[in-house]
């Protein structure tokens, strides 16, 4: 089940990959901290799921994809809000969103070295986003997130369109 979710999990990261490619970005799936910055961390940040850049714009997005099951009661919408709060939880764990602003978080300490590997200004533009393949309850409860990062629905992706 485990190998399952995961070929399910990459098989969308690499779908907004190459969707945001056909919108003129570079763009890379599952790309690990480690590779990104070429150094050891303190721990394991895991892979941003799309990672995207553009020289000519100076851009670089972060995202997280995830392509979350169609739920209906409110313990299901409830579980799934409370996996995207960007909190650390009592038992120490960081939720879904958390590890994501994480990652983000490092790279913005590690922008020089970002830059030299993607071939970019050190001064480029990071931006976080979560998307999702199909509308999630948290799309309406977004609002105190809205300034760390950004969330949209696979369908939105072609509001990133580089213009020509």
């Amino acid at each position: 089940m485990g190998h399952s979710n995961n070929v399910e999990r990459t098989a969308f990261n690499r779908e907004v990959a190459l969707k945001l490619e056909e919108f003129g970005w570079r763009c890379e799936p599952d790309y690990k901290i480690t590779k990104l910055l070429g150094l050891s961390l303190d721990r394991d940040y895991g892979d941003v799921d799309a990672l995207a850049w553009d020289p000519k714009t100076g851009r670089v997005l972060a995202i997280e994809c995830k392509d979350l099951h169609f739920h209906k009661t409110l313990g299901e919408v409830a579980e799934q809000l409370s996996d995207f709060r960007g909190v650390i939880k009592p038992d120490g764990s960081r939720d879904l969103l958390c590890k994501h602003l994480d990652r983000i978080a490092v790279m913005e300490k590690n922008k020089a070295r970002i830059a030299s590997r993607l071939g970019l200004h050190s001064t480029f533009d990071l931006q976080g986003y979560v998307v999702f393949r199909n509308p999630v309850p948290m799309q309406f409860a977004w609002e105190e997130m809205k300034e760390k990062i950004k969330l949209l629905i696979f369908d939105q992706l072609e509001s990133l369109q580089i213009p020509v």
